[in-house]
């Protein structure tokens, strides 16, 4: 069952997410989403990952309190020093760890800590869609159920 044990980087992950700084205001970042059909944004202090913004972010922390997109800085509504995966790291792994923390999406880091992109979870449902056309399409045992299977059973299962 080798395709239960791809890695994340056998079947990628989203690379060209927009990346603002924590000064950007919400708005600005919302724009680029809503723009790109992405569901969050890379915060970066320079090169290193300082947070992620996220559909949901703006949904509880800029939304629901009726805060002013414009007026809200990324910094004061993202979230800081998100967890994150590897390349390496395995497919069936990613894929429990984000049921089991809620997450849609998880940034991507190389062994030295350099940002490569975010694993979404639509990343994750297109390996599951090829995943399962594979397991469809694989042949399979068919247990005879003509009438006469039946009776060459019977004849070659008994014997007294």
């Amino acid at each position: 069952m080798r395709r239960l044990q791809k890695t994340i980087e056998e079947i990628g992950w989203t690379r060209a997410v927009p990346r603002f700084s924590a000064r950007d205001s919400v708005a600005r970042a919302f724009d680029a989403m809503s723009r790109e059909s992405y569901d969050c944004v890379l915060i970066v202090d320079g090169t290193a990952l300082a947070g992620i913004f996220t559909s949901r972010d703006f949904l509880n922390r800029v939304a629901a309190p009726r805060r002013d997109p414009r007026d809200v800085r990324l910094g004061d509504v993202m979230t800081a020093t998100p967890k994150t995966l590897r390349p390496g790291d395995g497919v069936a792994f990613a894929i429990n760890w984000m049921a089991l923390e809620g997450f849609r999406n998880v940034p991507i880091v190389d062994d030295t800590g350099r940002l490569l992109g975010v694993l979404t979870v639509w990343d994750v449902m297109r390996h599951l869609e090829d995943l399962f056309h594979e397991i469809d399409a694989t042949p399979r045992v068919v247990p005879p159920t003509s009438e006469i299977s039946g009776a060459i059973e019977a004849e070659l299962g008994g014997g007294g």
